[in-house]
């Protein structure tokens, strides 16, 4: 009993020198403007200046931590919260408790990207050129979707309205040049090149990182022209649940007095269904465990685009020259209204993550979509689209020698037709992707972050527009791998050096080598140089396609269609001082066998071919500002022009070349409270291109092939939103989309129709957010 009660003696003894030994720092972290704590954040602390054996934590729900650390060692912290400029310093020995306080980043210049590389780094250190849209910034703006949010803040990126949905072009490319990743995954389910956009739920966002031009070197086809990566949610914080609703003036009233006693009564109801959406955000961190849950409803009310005058076709001498002349004609029946599809979907996605020490992390996520499309065609039919998105990701550090990640994704995709009055639907699309990929990161070498990787790309499509109307299935197959260096040779120069090679049964061996280059003479200054090369297999659709819809119509691929490559050089230079930020970018983009999906007529039907162009050029300028002054306001600006070679004389393309966006942003804080003020706009110049048809020459007395000339003239969009947010806990937005309620009244001529903004006007709305988990505690502190 004496030996037990001796060495128990030495335990206390030695804990109480061990005590003596600690001392302990409480930090309080606020938002600067409103004084209220900012709980999540992340503070990284050592007892050494350069940051030796750092640890991490993270504030609570009063943006607090305490850290304990060797009593009479100086303190260095290291503090980062999304949306805000990170915070250095260091707490003397004499001191234990410090307030600091961090101001919104309002110029994103902090945000740590990933895709222009695959590994993380400021934005402002990236050696190519990343735009960042923040998931909170666009919500806050009163965007009610990501497509109508990408239109308003992303230079030279064009929306608009086609037979089956909304087109996305960027610098003069269309969708199936434009890479959409989830986290960095593929997602299958398009229809020449365009994925159901409706989706992708804007409140589960973090941010959404841009890269323009040719990315195949780390991505692979489709690559070519742009990626667009969303990067998800994660909690940071032990509870964070977010809840919201949004309710919007409806489109258009078609049916006022719908009955159940109607033939047609579904089909009236489900045309005329409330702008209303609603979603839920939830995320629990506990120690090794996070998981992040995300839910958004939404439904909006179908509508018809009218014509104000009768068709005009001018077919020019240019586009036809052994026209005699410039032929106009006029014409004399009305042309129908082009009706606007209206769309009920639910989306649901879920993701776990495992992270027990610094060398390991896991990650199991899953997803699913549902959407209905309430077309205005009375055939008692109408769209569904179904969506399952599951995968793992894990993460190793094999010492400090290099990190092992290991990814597997699937993807599935269904489309049906759905009748309005029964319960059946029949299967007329089904797309599916498998993809496993490993790669092998490396800073071993100093200066040197080295990234190696294989991935494997099957992509399977089922559809009844291949053989005469029976479901057939077609794949293709694709094993690719790449390797990329990126040094950073002293705080002036960057380079960045890879290569991807690509192997398929169908297309032979292909590679793509790309080199960017980045000068910062001080701070202040950046230049990047960049050469890349791309490329894009044939799609599944482009090779086999063959559809008659209706004799209306006729969409035909090629088996004969080969690979395109482009060969794509940027030269930009940044500026950033004061909150004052400045980016400008020219471009050349060159396309040998470029696919491009052409008009003709044969016997009076349109067909739409697949073919491959001899060659085609692309070159053009962009310029980003952002500049926050007086405190209070920020003002953002881009502007892009592009410019398209035309084929012997033809412009088939049917971009812009020029487009602007521009908002103005005032904010008022006061303890407790918010008033955010964002007037936006944008702005689509005129578009010029041709279209074949057969045209009766007077002079000639015989009808000949010929081009028309489709115009269709520049518009602006503008929208207002007030937010304002109390006690960082409730959010109460008014806004008006569409402000000075532009609608389109020239749809353009024949098959041209597809090429204008979706909008039936101005439309006013109301959103409220809840930080639910806050208001609940904030309560149970009162009681």
């Amino acid at each position: 009993m004496q030996k037990k009660g001796f060495l128990f003696l030495l335990l206390c003894l030695l804990l109480a020198i061990s005590a003596q030994a600690q001392r302990r720092v409480r930090i309080t972290i606020l938002e600067k403007d409103t004084q209220q704590p900012l709980v999540g954040a992340t503070v990284q602390y050592a007892t050494s200046k350069e940051m030796l054996d750092v640890k991490n934590t993270i504030t609570d729900i009063e943006g607090k931590v305490i850290l304990s650390i060797e009593k009479g060692k100086e303190l260095y912290y290291n503090v980062h919260a999304t949306g805000f400029v990170p915070v250095k310093g260091s707490v003397p020995p004499q001191e234990n408790n410090i307030k600091i306080v961090m101001r919104e980043d309002v110029l994103h210049l902090n945000d740590v990207v990933v895709t222009g590389s695959r590994t993380e780094r400021p934005v402002k250190l990236s050696p190519i050129t990343t735009q960042v849209l923040g998931g909170k910034a666009l919500v806050d703006a009163g965007y009610s979707d990501l497509q109508h949010a990408l239109q308003q803040e992303t230079p030279g990126l064009n929306i608009q309205k086609v037979g089956f949905g909304n087109e996305i072009s960027m610098q003069g490319l269309d969708a199936r040049h434009v890479l959409f990743l989830q986290d960095g995954e593929r997602m299958t389910g398009d229809m020449a090149g365009n994925l159901d956009y409706e989706r992708f739920n804007l409140h589960a966002i973090d941010r959404v990182e841009i890269v323009k031009g040719a990315s195949s070197t780390l991505y692979g086809s489709r690559a070519s022209g742009a990626v667009i990566n969303l990067i998800s949610k994660k909690a940071t914080k032990p509870l964070d649940i977010q809840a919201g609703m949004r309710w919007a003036q409806m489109n258009e009233r078609n049916y006022k007095t719908p009955s159940p006693k109607d033939f047609l009564y579904m089909f009236e109801k489900n045309s005329d269904r409330p702008n209303l959406q609603a979603w839920l955000s939830a995320g629990v961190k506990h120690k090794a465990f996070t998981s992040q849950t995300d839910v958004w409803y939404s439904e909006s009310d179908a509508f018809y685009l009218y014509q104000a005058e009768n068709d005009s076709k001018t077919y020019t001498k240019e586009a036809n020259p052994f026209l005699p002349h410039d032929i106009t004609l006029n014409g004399t029946a009305v042309r129908s209204p082009m009706g606007i599809e209206g769309t009920e979907h639910i989306s649901a996605a879920q993701k776990f993550y495992y992270e027990p020490n610094r060398n390991l992390s896991v990650q199991v996520y899953g997803s699913m979509f549902f959407m209905n499309s309430y077309d205005l065609i009375q055939d008692m039919t109408f769209s569904q689209s179904r969506d399952f998105m599951a995968g793992v990701k894990a993460k190793y550090n094999v010492k400090d020698w290099f990190t092992v990640n290991l990814s597997i994704h699937n993807d599935f995709y269904d489309r049906f037709k759905r009748h309005e009055r029964i319960d059946e639907r029949k299967k007329v699309y089904k797309s599916k992707i498998f993809e496993p990929r490993l790669t092998l990161t490396s800073t071993y070498f100093s200066g040197h972050s080295i990234i190696l990787g294989v991935e494997h790309t099957s992509d399977e499509l089922t559809s009844d527009r291949f053989v005469n109307r029976k479901m057939t299935t077609r794949a293709l197959h694709e094993t690719e791998y790449f390797l990329q260096d990126e040094w950073t040779a002293n705080k002036h120069w960057m380079l960045s050096t890879g290569v991807r090679t690509n192997f398929s049964k169908a297309f032979g061996f292909m590679y793509m080598p790309k080199i960017a280059v980045k000068y910062s003479p001080d701070e202040h200054w950046a230049i990047r140089a960049n050469y890349s090369m791309g490329y894009r297999a044939p799609s599944i659709k482009e090779l086999f396609f063959n559809w008659d819809h209706l004799g209306m119509f006729q969409i035909r691929g090629s088996e004969d269609l080969k690979p395109e490559k482009n060969h794509y050089f940027s030269l930009g230079a940044e500026y950033t001082h004061n909150g004052f930020f400045m980016n400008v970018n020219a471009y050349i983009n060159k396309f040998r066998n470029k696919i491009e999906g052409v008009w003709h007529i044969y016997d009076m039907q349109y067909n739409f071919e697949y073919t491959n162009l001899s060659s085609q050029r692309l070159y053009g300028i962009e310029a980003i500002l952002k500049w926050h002054f007086l405190d209070h306001f920020t003002l953002n600006g881009t502007y892009s022009y592009v410019n398209v070679s035309k084929q012997d004389g033809i412009q088939v393309n049917t971009t812009s070349p020029h487009a602007a966006t521009a908002s103005i942003d005032y904010v008022y804080n006061k303890p407790n409270y918010r008033l955010k003020t964002i007037f936006s706009a944008s702005l689509m110049g005129e578009k010029n291109f041709d279209v074949q048809d057969r045209v009766w020459v007077e002079e000639h007395h015989k009808s000949y092939d010929a081009y028309f000339r489709c115009t269709l003239p520049t518009y602006a969009l503008c929208n207002l939103a007030v937010v304002q947010t109390f006690y960082n806990k409730v959010k109460v937005t008014l806004g008006v989309d569409n402000i000075f309620n532009y609608v389109p009244h020239t749809l353009g001529s024949g098959i041209t129709m597809f090429n204008v903004p979706a909008t039936s006007g101005a439309k006013g709305y109301v959103q409220v957010e809840f930080l639910v988990d806050d208001i609940v505690k904030s309560l149970k502190r009162k009681k």
